[in-house]
């Protein structure tokens, strides 16, 4: 057989092999954005584990799972209405990422929003009358913003200014703040940045407070570092939030002014941790030789333990 022939035969069949191999290869199983339910009693996350993404809830000690969401398409990032008995999630069943609310058993799923933007990282008002989110447009060049929306869908209010990557609202538990993460761009509008400039953005992002209607902002931590994804204590004097001012992820809390900064529990591998409402436990994701899975922490004993996944 002619030498070149067999060589370039042998690339083919390797390249076949490897492809047939990767087709056959079972693709990795994926926990994410964990939140407590008010009582303490549940969690509801995302996960892969039937294929797409889709809205699961489980008992605090690892029991009675229940699948909310089928899983033809992609849902995510679900939070609790603080009565339990709603849950408002992203999907992309219609296209483009949009905001949807169902029933804490998985009925009544229904769209919230409707719109030309990109919606997602919701998150229910103390009442439920409201959830506040953040959205894009689906184009370069424009920053997240925060808006909010009447639990019927109406009344789409944006609270920011397109001129920072505003991200990560939640609610304060009086329903009078919003606390968010702001990646502070320059003086001109994100849109008019250059290609080079966008290059040069500072590297860090802070934590923010603002009234509800987007007035009377306050910047709570100011560090050339990731200070990111807050989230209140449900008596609302803790603000806790993940940062890398020590050199690595760890969780940290402070007081809801911004003072008092203290580091709470060890993040190195910690994905989307969320606090319980006790203050006692952290619910979060985390990848262990290359197994995803769903985690509690008991702050005081620094003991782990997992709920689902992970093997």
């Amino acid at each position: 057989m002619n030498a070149k022939y067999l060589f370039v035969s042998t690339i083919f069949l390797l390249g076949l092999t490897n492809y047939i191999w990767a087709q056959q290869k079972p693709a990795p199983v994926y926990y994410f954005n964990p939140q407590w339910s008010s009582d303490g009693k549940k969690i509801v996350f995302e996960s892969t584990k039937d294929g797409k993404s889709a809205i699961y809830t489980i008992n605090a000690d690892g029991s009675n799972l229940r699948k909310l969401t089928d899983g033809t398409t992609t849902d995510g990032q679900p939070g609790w209405s603080r009565n339990g008995k709603l849950i408002v999630f992203y999907s992309q069943r219609d296209g483009r990422l949009q905001l949807y609310v169902m029933n804490a058993d998985g009925s009544g799923q229904r769209k919230l929003t409707d719109g030309a933007d990109l919606d997602y990282l919701p998150d229910f008002s103390p009442k439920g009358d409201l959830v506040v989110f953040q959205s894009r447009k689906e184009q370069p060049g424009i920053a997240h913003d925060i808006y909010t929306i009447r639990v019927d869908g109406t009344n789409r209010t944006r609270l920011t200014d397109e001129k920072n990557g505003y991200t990560s609202p939640k609610w304060s538990p009086d329903g009078k703040r919003i606390v968010f993460e702001l990646a502070v761009v320059t003086k001109k509008y994100y849109r008019e940045l250059s290609r080079e400039e966008m290059g040069k953005m500072k590297n860090s992002t802070e934590i923010f407070v603002m009234d509800k209607d987007g007035t009377n902002m306050k910047n709570l931590t100011n560090n050339n570092v990731q200070d990111s994804t807050p989230q209140w204590s449900k008596n609302g004097k803790t603000i806790y939030f993940m940062s890398d001012r020590d050199g690595s992820q760890n969780v940290y809390a402070m007081d809801a002014d911004g003072t008092r900064v203290r580091k709470v529990a060890d993040g190195k591998m910690v994905t989307n941790p969320f606090i319980s409402p006790d203050e006692k436990h952290f619910a979060y994701t985390k990848e262990v030789e290359g197994k995803w899975g769903l985690y509690v922490y008991e702050i005081k004993s620094a003991k782990e333990r997992l709920l689902i996944g992970g093997k």
